[in-house]
């Protein structure tokens, strides 16, 4: 689960730097503060729904 946090905001955020300030000469220190504060929100937030959508995974799937 880290690792896909890790990837995923990784590669939405370098998308996004990329798209709303192309790629300029501070690309990548835009792009690392924004996979920054990415990251710290979005791992708390995994940890925290996880739980609730394996359920509702689960209850739409039973035989």
């Amino acid at each position: 689960m880290f690792l896909m946090v890790l990837t995923m905001t990784f590669v939405v955020v370098f998308v996004s730097t990329a798209l709303n300030h192309g790629f300029q000469a501070d690309f990548l220190s835009r792009w690392m503060r924004g996979w920054g504060v990415a990251f710290v929100i979005a791992f708390p937030t995994v940890l925290i729904i996880m739980p609730f959508i394996r359920k509702f995974v689960a209850s739409i799937t039973e035989d």
